[in-house]
Formats: structure tokens, sequence, C-alpha cells
């Protein structure tokens, strides 16, 4: 009776692993297009780009088409807008773009074909929603939308399904040719079926939250649009804290989970082809930078359970920046990264398989913003699905909301299939 179960359980764990592989390679069938050729060429098919927001990811996209379009890709930035009119025109004097005081007027603009939106996370879907509406493709920075709009992101979801728009969020990890090489040893089963994942993000400083704040003594007015920045969040009293360094309020962003795991999180997702986790919990909190009135956590850990039999440890420390290396463990081994660089790559990969010596495997940190846009422009003339599609940015959502409300309400977070929304209990 002992050997025959035993027998039935290696067959059930062999059945396992072949279905754990097959849901890797669906889950990453699109990797393939950021390698493709540039995307076809001609006199009378040139793009013209608008962007919402040219703050510092804003204006790091203006350059990254900047670049491309003195590569010779056939492309032209028609207009910026931005809630602050001298950062606006500060992107529009190096552009020669028009400028809109209105993202709803730029969206109106015949001549601009696809949006680029980097404007604080609050904005990014009702701003992608209007977008669509509009007629344009669609480049939306991550995270896709606040931690408080999952049921917005779904609807998001839908409608760009509904309208037949290209949409690519900005998770450029998925873009990389690096993180193939990752999936392709698991598919080989080079470290048996992975189960436990850990990664961490960890700097000393938070500048990240604390922006710098060009004008101390800015005010509402024509030049600095307060309601138009506030979008759907709390109507409160204006402060220049919150208008420059919104990341560290609560209302407009989520601190580590939302700002910075996306960039650690993303990567494994669609090399793993995991799905939504099903349950989340999280711990952390304010332990070094209490001051200036910051309200997200600078420290803050996340474990996620998928339905797919998979852990995902992710930690996080804004008072120190002593890496330790990341590791995918399966039940025959083991992969580690060594000096990554998230959503690019690292310099070497260390495979440790059970009874043989470590195997050292070259890595590479290609640019794969560029990747990722190369990808997303390409997909607006086929009318492919991009690699980073509103339907994988829906899935990192949810997870991010899952820790968010984990975490403010000291509760495990699950998540519903049937009525797609986060239970807490």
């Amino acid at each position: 009776m002992k050997d025959k179960n035993r027998k039935g359980s290696e067959s059930r764990d062999i059945s396992t692993r072949r279905e754990f592989l097959k849901t890797t390679a669906a889950g990453m069938g699109m990797a393939g297009l950021a390698s493709r050729p540039s995307f076809p060429q001609s006199p009378n098919d040139r793009l013209g780009v608008g962007f919402i927001g040219v703050g510092g990811r804003g204006m790091s996209h203006v350059k990254t088409l900047t670049e491309m379009i003195e590569q010779g890709v056939n492309l032209k930035i028609v207009a910026v807008n931005d809630a602050y009119g001298p950062r606006m025109r500060a992107a529009a004097e190096k552009t020669k773009a028009k400028t809109y005081a209105r993202h709803q007027d730029l969206l109106a603009d015949k001549e601009v074909d696809i949006v680029c939106i980097s404007s604080p996370d609050r904005l990014h879907v009702p701003q992608a929603i209007d977008a669509i509406r509009a007629g344009k493709d669609v480049y939306c920075e991550k995270p896709m939308g606040h931690w408080t709009q999952l049921q917005l992101s779904g609807q998001f979801q839908e409608e760009t399904r509904k309208l037949n728009r290209v949409v690519q969020v900005g998770n450029q990890g998925n873009s990389s040719s690096f993180w193939p090489k990752i999936r392709d040893l698991i598919q080989k089963g080079t470290i048996g079926r992975p189960q436990h994942v850990q990664a961490g993000f960890y700097r000393f400083g938070d500048w990240g939250e604390r922006m710098p704040i060009p004008d101390a003594k800015a005010q509402p007015g024509p030049d600095l649009d307060w309601e138009a920045f506030l979008g759907d969040a709390p109507k409160v009293p204006f402060t220049v804290q919150r208008f420059f360094s919104w990341r560290m309020f609560l209302d407009y962003a989520g601190g580590p989970c939302t700002d910075l795991f996306p960039h650690v999180y993303t990567p494994f997702l669609s090399t793993l082809g995991l799905k939504i986790p099903s349950l989340v919990s999280t711990s952390g909190g304010i332990f070094k930078y209490d001051d200036y009135g910051r309200e997200v956590p600078d420290t803050f850990n996340m474990c996620l359970d998928f339905p797919e039999r998979v852990s995902v440890v992710l930690v996080c420390t804004l008072a120190n920046s002593y890496m330790t290396e990341p590791a995918i463990r399966g039940d025959e081994g083991t992969i580690t990264l060594q000096n990554p660089v998230w959503e690019v790559g690292c310099d070497t990969v260390t495979l440790h398989r059970r009874g043989a010596q470590p195997e050292v495997i070259p890595g590479e940190k290609p640019n794969s913003t560029l990747a990722h846009w190369k990808n997303f422009l390409e997909c607006v003339r086929t009318r492919e699905k991009p690699i980073s599609d509103v339907e994988f940015g829906y899935r990192v959502q949810a997870a991010l909301s899952m820790g968010m409300l984990s975490f403010l309400q000291k509760k495990v977070a699950r998540f519903d299939p049937t009525q797609r929304e986060v239970v807490l209990g």
C-alpha cells in the first residue's frame, strides 16, 4: 500500500509540474514580441504622441522617444499636459509641442494618436479611460491605478477590450530579453517545480517619496490646477507638500507596496506565469522617516500565496541599502540573481541543483524601457496585444490593492474571483 501511494504521489507531482510549465509558457507567450524587428515605417504613418504628466518619469519617457525619433522612428511629440504650468511649459520648450492645461483638451487633439500617462498614480486609470474613449492608444505608467481603484481598473480592462484599444502598462520588465532566459531555465525543469520566490527592494533614503518642491510658495491658480491633481481623491486643502511630494500621502500613493514592489514583483509574475494571488498578508510601518507628515510606510513586507501553489515573499526597507540575492526555489534546485536591477536584469545567474556544483550563467542588463516602447508601438500598428497589456496590469493591481488593504486593516486579504473584489478577514 505504501509503494502504491508513493507511485500515485509521484504521478501527481509529474502531472502538476507539466501543468505548471504549460501555464508558465502561456503566461509568457507574448515575450517574443520584445525581440521582433522594428515596426513597419512609411512616410505617411507617423504617430503623434501626447504626454499627460511631464514630471520626472514623464520626462524620462520624453527622452526615450526623442532618441527614437533621432534614430529615424516615425513619431512626433505633438502635445504635453501637466497640472503644474511651469513644468508643462519647460517640457513644451524641449519638445516644441503644444501645451494643454486640461488633459481632456489634449485628448481632443486629432494629431494625437497615442498618449503616455505619467501623472500621479490616482490619475492613471481615470485619464486612461478618458483616452481610450477618445480613440487613443495608451502607454500607462505603473502602477496602473491607485490602490483604492481596483473596481475602476477592472472597468478600464473591460472597456479596453470592448473599444479594441491598445494599452501598454509600464511594467517594462516584461520586455526585457533577460527574464525569458530565466523562464526557459524553469521550463526545462532545472529546479523542478517552483514553489517559493524571495526578493526585496532596499534603499537608504526616502528621496523617492520626498520629491523636490520647486516653488515653496506655489498656490492653486492658472498655473497650478489643484482640482485636476486631486481627481477622485478626498477634497482636502492645498499644501505644497501634497502637490509636489504626493508619494508621501496615502490619498495618492502607497509607499513601497505600490511604488517599488511593481519593479520587483512583475518580473516574477510574468516569468512564472502567475495570475492573481489567493491570499496576501503584510507587515511594516513608518519606522524611520516619521517627519514632514509622511503617511506611507518606509518598511514593508508582503507574502503572496497563489492558486498555482507558489508563495512570493517581498521585503523592503528605506533605511538600509544592503542587498540580499533574490531566489526562485523549486523542489529540485534554486536560481539566484546577483546584482539585480529590477525590470532589467542582473550581472550573473547562479543555478543551484541538488547534488551538483553551482553553475554560474552570465546575465545581462538590457534597455527594457526602450524595448517596451518598441513593443507598444509595434502593437499600435498591428493591433496585437502588447506584452504588458491591461489584463496583466489588472493582475498586478489586484495584488497591490490586496497588499495595501491588508496593511491598513491589519488583516489577511483574499481575492474573490467571482465578484472580483478583495475580502478581508
